[in-house]
């Protein structure tokens, strides 16, 4: 039996077997944003600023902070999106360019409004959003909902309204609103978010552009059973970091409530790793082909400047993108056998290695298997476990990491020797 936070194993499968409620259509984000993100941090950056801002540690003792931190200007804005369109990040569907926390100041105009900081983005929002259409993204833009952001600027708390006009009058296209500093209000987290949700649906009403809008709900980690209702997308699980056990813990919790994500609203796995930290190719490899296939937004949380061609070949893989921007199925791939463990274990260090789903129609079904043994494997598995297969068809099967058709699979399928953490990607199509 597993136990995920706020909710009982019991309790989950009956919510599992329930259908889901229709997602917030705003008009946007049918599918999963693609793009790129200033910083990500981990739960213990998040502590260290709180003791900092506290006097409790010095600024020498917090904990690293993901690349850019608070370290963002206006240039790393227009110099990583220009370098994301010659690389061929924009072609492959990565249209957001996003800033995260740190672009604004600790206090608001007499009138109510934010102030940019105009030491890091000199040439106001609205110059820089400019660019960025001008070379064909779309712009992101962060808040946070309490009184404060959680590298400790002003706070969006009872200014959401406001907030959501400034952010739509100066360009951008897209919001990600944090839960760093909401104390101060006691409602639930699901009312607490929905300020937002009815800000932008008010900004909608007056101006007719809507705003992607993601969130991340900590720590309680819940957001999947009333996110469908409030935002595009929302995070399941703690901060990301670029190691393999992170990766892991986030894909065990991915596993249990796939039925939440679907067109317009999307299970949020956090951002890709990929090119920091000391992921091998091959972590990098299953890491962006399992969030790739779990229908997560996918934003690059690197300097993509040093980038390693290799990384980048990982990131723009067509064919493992396709499935995340699929139009025609929004579901994203779950688990139809465990593998090492038996079915429906919650192991956060071993998660499900077999995950399947329909692309395209149901005559397409993408296949991912994971391998998180420490030495090398063979895959194989029966046709029948899979519910988006039927045992008597035959398939023929095209590898999407070697890109070419490898044969037919009828009945069983194998292959063999597939390297510690690394992963394989197939679609099968009915003969």
């Amino acid at each position: 039996m597993f136990n995920l936070p706020g909710i009982t194993y019991s309790a989950l499968q009956a919510l599992l077997l329930a259908n889901v409620a229709t997602a917030w259509n705003n008009g946007v984000a049918k599918v999963p944003p693609m793009g790129f993100n200033t910083y990500v941090i981990s739960l213990a950056s998040r502590l260290s600023r709180v003791k900092l801002m506290c006097g409790v540690i010095s600024s020498s003792s917090s904990s690293r902070w993901n690349r850019f931190a608070c370290n963002i200007n206006e240039q790393l804005i227009r110099d990583t999106a220009t370098q994301m369109k010659n690389l061929g990040f924009l072609v492959a569907g990565y249209q957001y360019i996003n800033i995260d926390d740190c672009w604004l100041t600790a206090s608001r105009t007499s009138d109510g409004h934010l102030i940019v900081d105009s030491s890091k983005f000199p040439s106001g929002m609205n110059n820089l959003t400019s660019f960025l259409h001008g070379l064909g993204f779309k712009a992101g833009i962060y808040e946070d909902l309490g009184t404060k952001t959680c590298a400790g600027f002003a706070g969006s708390l009872g200014h959401e309204l406001t907030d959501a006009r400034d952010f739509v009058a100066w360009g951008f296209d897209y919001t990600k609103i944090d839960n760093c500093n909401s104390g101060s209000y006691n409602g639930t987290n699901a009312s607490r978010f929905q300020r937002w949700t009815n800000a932008l649906t008010q900004v909608k009403a007056e101006t007719g552009k809507s705003l992607v809008y993601t969130l991340v709900e900590w720590n309680s980690f819940d957001a999947w059973t009333w996110g469908p209702n409030t935002a595009n997308a929302w995070r399941i699980y703690d901060d990301i970091q670029a190691n393999w056990g992170r990766i892991k813990q986030i894909l065990n919790q991915a596993s249990f409530i796939g039925n939440y994500s679907n067109f317009y609203g999307h299970n949020d796995l956090d951002m890709l790793e990929n090119g920091n930290g000391n992921l091998t190719l091959a972590e990098q490899r299953s890491h962006f082909t399992a969030w790739a296939l779990a229908k997560s937004p996918l934003l690059v949380g690197t300097d993509v400047s040093k980038l390693s061609n290799d990384s980048i070949q990982i990131l723009l893989n067509p064919e493992i993108i396709a499935i995340n921007q699929d139009t025609a199925i929004g579901e994203p791939l779950k688990p139809f056998f465990w593998g090492k463990n038996p079915d429906g274990t919650n192991d956060p260090t071993f998660p499900a290695q077999y995950w399947s789903g329909y692309y395209k129609d149901t005559h397409h079904t993408a296949i991912m298997y994971i391998n998180f043994n420490e030495v090398t494997v063979d895959l194989n598995f029966t046709l029948s476990h899979s519910p988006h297969l039927k045992a008597d068809k035959t398939y023929a099967v095209r590898d999407l990491w070697q890109h070419k058709d490898i044969g037919t699979a009828s009945k069983f399928f194998f292959s063999g020797s597939i390297a510690p953490h690394d992963v394989r990607a197939y679609i099968f199509t009915e003969m």
